[in-house]
């Protein structure tokens, strides 16, 4: 008790400062946790150096190329559980079926619209995407764009059919079909030629075995 009632005066609490140390000390949080994560992404056991032949679906890709590579996986698993006839339907098939990345609709032309071609060489059908300018695309969009060529499985059957195979090649200067088409389609053929394999870990994870896997299984 104070003498004669008086009344002890306490200094305000600085409410200001302490909140500020708060949003410092979570937002310091927030930083490391986002740090952890990229570092165990980029170092993490699952994680694996590609080769030079190879980029990666997730890092490597544009949002619409990925989208484009989600399409193709679709219509793999249409073809597969249709059979997986040999030879494959040709590209007008599936534009008429409404498909993507073969049909020419609102999603193809933000994504960039393609011309498609089905391909064969020893025994190996690929289907070759080329971009096609769209009227309202700037020079420079269409010059970043690539070739796409997607690869089905083999005849005697792969560890890894059930995952899309695609390879992704960068335009030259004036980009015609006959210079894109490759000499052959085994792996050697491609890459010779400049081509690149889209690595997806997410598949290889989902599927169970490591893309150093898969990728030796289709090699060989």
């Amino acid at each position: 008790m104070l003498p004669g009632g008086c009344v002890q005066q306490v200094p305000p609490a600085n409410a200001r400062q302490e909140a500020r140390w708060v949003l410092a000390t979570a937002a310091l949080v927030v930083a490391c946790s986002a740090l952890v994560v990229l570092w165990h992404h980029r170092h993490g056991p699952g994680h694996t150096a590609l080769q030079a032949h190879r980029v990666d679906l997730a890092l490597d890709l544009s949002a619409a190329e990925q989208g484009a590579y989600t399409d193709l996986q679709a219509v793999l698993d249409e073809w597969l559980a249709a059979g997986a006839a040999l030879p494959p339907p040709e590209p007008a098939h599936w534009a008429g079926e409404g498909w993507a990345p073969f049909a020419n609709d609102l999603a193809a032309q933000q994504r960039g619209p393609r011309q498609w071609a089905l391909l064969h060489s020893q025994g190996r059908y690929a289907y070759l995407g080329m971009p096609v300018a769209a009227q309202n695309a700037s020079a420079a969009s269409h010059a970043a764009a690539r070739a796409w060529l997607w690869r089905l499985p083999s005849a005697g059957g792969e560890a890894d059919a059930n995952v899309v195979d695609v390879w992704l090649h960068a335009l030259p200067a004036h980009p015609t079909p006959a210079a894109l088409t490759p000499a052959g389609l085994d792996d050697a053929s491609l890459i010779e030629q400049g081509w690149q394999q889209v690595a997806a870990h997410l598949h290889a994870h989902l599927h169970g075995q490591p893309q150093s896997a898969q990728s030796s299984a289709r090699d060989h």
